[in-house]
């Protein structure tokens, strides 16, 4: 999880899934649900989710959140054009 740039709200929640081997296809809305369900602080919930194949990896073997940072406002939705 990591945040995404958002032009009225600063940041906002990117999540970012690996789905497992012999997954059925999952949805969004559906990891969602899952995390309200079991009591997830509403501002936590992913506004958006992403499902890849591996994680991007440091030199040391570890995740690399500023990979998925760049990767989350690369492909953050453009701000809507103020309405005049």
């Amino acid at each position: 999880v990591v945040a995404e740039p958002d032009p009225y709200l600063g940041e906002r929640v990117c999540a970012y899934v690996i789905l497992r081997s012999g997954a059925g296809p999952l949805k969004a809305v559906a990891i969602k649900r899952f995390v309200r369900e079991r009591g997830l602080a509403a501002y936590k919930v992913p506004d958006r989710v992403e499902f890849v194949d591996a994680f991007p990896q440091t030199g040391v073997g570890k995740v690399s959140k500023k990979d998925l940072r760049n990767a989350a406002a690369r492909t953050a939705a453009p701000a809507p054009a103020p309405a005049l």
